[in-house]
């Protein structure tokens, strides 16, 4: 293990210090720049004073003693929190750990070596938790397990007055250690109550395990988005490169924790910008692949494939077609034969988006409108604002509907080659109406498939 030293101890705080004073103050160092070339000395004087009061705030001294006499007061650090439980929750949090291991088959908390330790309260107070999270060295070693350790590696560190710098870390400990002699909870934080014998109550209150998701999270994202599984996945389609395993997840589900402040949850759900993934608790469903199988040169769904898919449906259409009479129950059944076909697709559809992850659209060669209506989740990609500004404007459903009968014209054109002239614009029409009010009544419904 690589030696820590006090002089790298030192070091790591004050760039810490340096880097917030930095980011705080970026646009005033970038205005003085500008003031300075522009010859203003007025906006140059107002500039250096905003700057040094900054620098005066980021200097150890006082920096140190806001945070270990006013953020460390404001903080609740643990592996467990209420907040996950509900956002307005002021219970106590946990830090839980043991020894102790669970029986095969069973993941918890026990189940990760993690030196992890989540924060939440004032937001304004949260610096505190990223300086505990500074790591020392190359080895990862964080500045808050010396703080839990008492090591003598901090010493003077936290100021240059050792029995000041002493007094600050104590504090610091007294935050991170978290020993509660009576933990509270809240009306907000959930109950379990079980009777005992003796007419007594046992009080489970759960907490929200927020050390052991944000180590899944991070699994999860190295997993399905590591640049060695890219590379895998996107080989497939290439010839003369080595083709390797790559990782798939399908079926996640992802609930948010705080809205559009998951700041206000815990330093970790901020960090993951509030999102939690879920894993399917399903049994295994074995079922044949869908005839709509799309690879990476595939421009359309609206192919041979689909025809193959409605196959049945579409002998049902000719048979309509072949007979001579024109009444009310013919005009009945075509539209309860249309109506299958636009089941057959509509299921298919909702398959293909359901199985993929999202963004994989991105590079193969389908139309672009049905890339938006078969890559829901692409619009959960941070680089993918157009495409998902592109689908909720809606616009594509036109096109779908447009290439839907398109498709089922040219298979009546092909199935009929003697009178394919007599599928022209009014028939186009009847087709794309049936789409457009299939799409109208999803819509209404609450159906995803064309949401």
């Amino acid at each position: 293990m690589e030696q820590i030293t006090p002089e790298q101890v030192k070091s790591a705080v004050q760039a810490f210090l340096t880097a917030r004073y930095e980011r705080e103050t970026e646009k005033e160092r970038n205005q003085l720049e500008n003031a300075k070339a522009a010859e203003d000395w007025v906006k140059i004087s107002r500039l250096e004073t905003l700057l040094l009061e900054a620098k005066t705030k980021y200097s150890l001294t006082v920096w140190m003693k806001n945070a270990a006499e006013r953020m460390a007061k404001q903080l609740q650090f643990g592996t467990h929190i209420s907040k996950g439980v509900h956002p307005d929750a002021k219970g106590d949090n946990v830090n839980y750990r043991t020894d102790r291991t669970l029986p095969a088959g069973f993941v918890g908390s026990q189940s990760i070596d993690s030196v992890l330790l989540d924060a939440n309260g004032n937001a304004a107070a949260l610096p505190l938790a990223a300086l505990f999270d500074v790591n020392l060295g190359k080895s990862n070693i964080k500045l808050r397990t010396l703080i839990i350790q008492d090591s003598p590696l901090l010493d003077g560190v936290f100021a240059d007055d050792a029995t000041l710098s002493a007094r600050y870390q104590a504090l610091f400990k007294t935050a991170l250690v978290s020993e509660l002699a009576e933990p509270t909870t809240h009306e907000r934080n959930k109950q379990l109550l079980f009777p005992t014998a003796t007419g007594d109550y046992h009080v489970i209150v759960p907490l929200y395990p927020s050390v052991l998701t944000h180590e899944l999270y991070q699994r999860i994202i190295k997993l399905r988005f590591s640049d060695e599984n890219k590379a895998a996945r996107d080989n497939r389609f290439k010839k003369n490169v080595e083709q390797k395993a790559y990782i798939s997840i399908p079926n996640i589900a992802i609930t948010k924790l705080g809205g559009t402040k998951p700041q206000n949850v815990s330093q970790l759900m901020n960090k993951q910008g509030g999102r939690n993934y879920l894993l399917p608790s399903l049994p295994p469903h074995f079922a044949q692949q869908s005839v709509l199988s799309i690879g990476a040169k595939t421009d359309s769904i609206f192919s041979r494939n689909l025809t193959v898919l409605c196959q049945k449906p579409l002998q049902a259409l000719f048979k309509i077609v072949e007979t001579d009479y024109n009444n009310v129950h013919i005009r009945d059944a075509r539209k309860a034969i249309l109506d299958d076909i636009l089941r057959h697709l509509c299921t298919a559809a909702r398959e293909i988006q359901t199985a993929r992850t999202a963004g994989w659209t991105i590079d193969i060669a389908l139309n672009y409108a049905e890339k938006l209506w078969l890559d829901p989740y692409r619009t959960e990609l941070e680089d993918q604002a157009q495409f998902k500004r592109l689908r909720e404007e809606g616009g594509w459903r036109d096109e779908i509907a447009k290439r839907f009968a398109d498709w089922l014209n040219s298979v009546l054109k092909h199935r009929f080659k003697e009178i394919k002239q007599d599928f022209a614009d009014p028939e186009h029409n009847e087709w794309r109406r049936e789409i457009e009010e299939m799409i109208k009544e999803s819509q209404l419904l609450g159906k995803a498939v064309f949401q």
